[in-house]
């Protein structure tokens, strides 16, 4: 018998090819596991905080960190055109550096690291910079006067925090702050927009903001629309979208494969038949943020779907804002993003679970992110945090998953233009930018009052610009689109 045995294993070896390999481990799929984490909350204020960050965030099985790194006109991290966040609990500049020493260590460990940019929230009065001669609020704040005013106010007129933009200088100077941080940390993965909206309807009464619309619709420049006029609420609309235009070309144009995503509106109800145009985040934000994944001036969006599972009527929103996801994707991403402090650690497991299954139709959304780090569970701890983060690992994320590589970054097929308007070496406001590809003519667009335009994911080849001002003067210029890059003229 002991001769037997071996024979009867080479004969299984000769029909079969070769013995079977050893089990292997999973082969990581792509699929975005992220944690929102906060600057209010401990974290990121030491070296010691951004360790246990780092490893609980590879314990749970993810792979990407969104970092608050501007929170109201501040900085929380050195190189910065802005001032370094003065919170209290944050340790000094000359020893620690939030951003840099994160991103470090994330890399080390495999996760990707977006810097978390809060867009138009800037003036809070209790906020320990307020006064401090090198923040935008000081000289531009609500208490400036006439055109040095870059903050909103109200329609009844009450000055508020928040920059306008409606008001060219506030886009310029957000344009500012994101170059200066895209070139500053080079290894840095994504960049991240929250509040890149208005605070709502009755909101973005900037008076430059005001004159320009009157003067774009032929009105008298010292009226003031309603809250509720559908022109005014366009012309709103449409500076937000510039705004989301030109960050992403700025932002690409410094590093091409950098990821811009934004978190997005989804309050209340809607669902897969719903009203979009009757929605908050389009009626009462201006935040089109669809139209920005169909566009391309998004990678990826991180909807606020923030509800309360063990409520009906929450749960139900939920679900019908995952059917929209899936219905609303554009040429684009979407990443679900939980309002996981709001739910116990099951029923957070059963909305995620509901989040990366795929549809009847096999689609699926490109992953989740909880929000948040310090709370990912109602009523979580240090010690229950980690808990959670080993039951994650052990059920949902048990398969392990890396950050998706977005195919228009890593093999674009389109390009970006970006250019001033200028006939005669003048700049000419609000223009209109033809765009004419290998002869043939594509499309309009509008340069913005400053004399800015953009396009993204233009086909490659090359284009004549033809620049035309409104008596018909023009000049004619020509560039090459090349895939994944910015043309800039």
């Amino acid at each position: 018998m002991r001769l037997i045995v071996p024979h009867l294993l080479l004969i299984a070896v000769l029909l079969l090819g070769a013995a079977p390999a050893p089990a292997q481990a999973q082969e990581p799929i792509q699929q975005m596991r992220a944690f929102w984490v906060d600057a209010l909350h401990p974290g990121i204020y030491n070296h010691p905080q951004v360790d246990e960050l780092v490893d609980n965030v590879v314990r749970a099985g993810a792979n990407t960190i969104i970092v608050q790194a501007r929170r109201h006109g501040d900085a929380w991290y050195n190189d910065s055109i802005e001032p370094r966040s003065a919170y209290p609990f944050l340790a000094p500049a000359a020893e620690f550096d939030p951003l840099g020493y994160l991103i470090a260590k994330a890399h080390s460990m495999g996760l990707r690291v977006h810097a978390w940019v809060v867009v138009s929230v800037a003036c809070r009065s209790t906020d320990p910079l307020w006064g401090n001669p090198a923040h935008v609020c000081t000289a531009h704040g609500p208490e400036a006067q006439g055109a040095e005013r870059w903050t909103t106010a109200t329609f009844n007129g009450t000055q508020v925090g928040d920059l306008d933009f409606g008001h060219p200088a506030a886009v310029t100077y957000m344009e500012g702050v994101v170059s200066h941080l895209v070139q500053a940390y080079p290894t840095l993965d994504g960049i991240h927009w929250d509040f890149i909206r208005l605070a709502g309807a009755s909101y973005g009464y900037n008076q430059v903001s005001i004159e320009r619309f009157n003067q774009a619709v032929g009105r008298p420049l010292d009226s003031r629309p309603l809250p509720d006029d559908q022109a005014w609420g366009q012309w709103r609309r449409d500076r937000v979208t510039e705004l989301a235009r030109r960050l992403y070309i700025r932002a690409k144009a410094i590093r091409p494969t950098i990821q811009v995503s934004a978190a997005t509106i989804t309050w209340g109800g809607l669902g897969s038949n719903g009203n979009w145009a009757a929605s908050s985040a389009y009626a009462q934000v201006f935040q089109d943020w669809p139209a920005w994944l169909d566009e391309g001036i998004l990678d990826f969006a991180v909807p606020m779907h923030y509800f309360e599972e063990g409520v009906p009527r929450s749960r139900a929103w939920y679900d019908g804002w995952m059917r929209f996801d899936r219905d609303h994707v554009g040429r684009r991403a979407i990443v679900s993003g939980m309002g996981s402090w709001l739910n116990t650690p099951e029923q957070n497991m059963g909305q995620l679970q509901r989040a990366i299954t795929p549809d009847e139709a096999g689609r699926a959304l490109a992953g989740v992110a909880f929000y948040s780090y310090a709370v990912p569970f109602a009523g979580a701890n240090a010690d229950s945090r980690r808990a959670f983060m080993d039951q994650l690992h052990a059920t949902v994320f048990a398969q392990p998953a890396r950050a998706p590589d977005w195919p228009w970054i890593v093999s674009p097929s389109g390009g970006h233009l970006q250019g001033i308007a200028t006939i005669d070496g003048q700049v000419v406001p609000d223009a209109k930018v033809s765009l004419i590809r290998d002869g043939v003519w594509l499309r309009d667009i509008s340069a913005a009052v400053d004399g800015w335009f953009g396009a993204v994911e233009l086909p490659a080849g090359a284009y004549t610009i033809v620049v035309t001002r409104a008596d018909g003067k023009q000049s004619w210029y020509t560039t090459t689109i090349t895939p994944g890059l910015v043309s800039s003229l």
